[in-house]
């Protein structure tokens, strides 16, 4: 079922060598990497909230997250939306600053390259996603809302793939943010970050 193929998946992409390497020195007592394994997986097959996926994994037989608790997947969370130093924001868009996810989309990236890899056309897109209750107090804010929801906040969520459908990076802004005034910024990072070919 979904954990057979999520971690067949994660293995070969990588993912699970690339959050090691992040993780090497930090002590969270837990592992991080299978509670961001367990909450991508219960979005991919049954999408919802970090309590929705401490639910969800009763069901199924997930290898090492058998004593995770939800605050776990909470701080694990925590930890790929933390803003990097200041000596790293080089490549930072203007409306949200670099964090620990966006080390990991580039570490992704190299490591998936090689010698002959050349990068020169790329798909960008934009959705947006609402929150209920106290959620989005950093980036939710209200905007045009493509769910019908002006009611509430939301944030506006960017996705780069390669020409193959392969994703190169995400982007999480405010949830009043144009599309219109994402592209520059990204075209940006990609050339800054990614070497995209003009």
């Amino acid at each position: 079922g979904p954990p057979l193929i999520g971690e067949r998946l994660w293995r070969e992409c990588g993912i699970a060598e690339v959050l090691t390497d992040r993780l090497a020195g930090r002590r969270f007592g837990f592992s991080v990497e299978r509670a961001i394994f367990l909450t991508v997986l219960h979005r991919l097959f049954a999408p919802g909230s970090d309590r929705a996926a401490e639910r969800w994994r009763h069901d199924y037989a997930i290898p090492g997250t058998d004593d995770l608790d939800l605050h776990q997947l909470y701080r694990a969370m925590r930890w790929l939306g933390t803003p990097l130093p200041k000596a790293q924001q080089t490549g930072a868009t203007p409306f949200a600053p670099r964090t620990t996810k966006d080390l990991i989309e580039e570490a992704l990236f190299t490591r998936r390259r090689d010698l002959f890899s050349q990068l020169h056309v790329v798909f960008f897109d934009t959705t947006s996603l609402y929150f209920h209750g106290a959620g989005g107090d950093t980036l939710g804010r209200h905007g045009h809302s493509r769910d019908h929801r002006p009611d509430l906040k939301q944030m506006v969520v960017g996705m780069v793939l390669d020409d193959e459908g392969r994703p190169i990076c995400t982007e999480l802004w405010p949830g009043n943010t144009t599309d219109v005034t994402t592209l520059i910024p990204i075209v940006d990072r990609l050339r800054q970050t990614f070497h995209v070919d003009e």
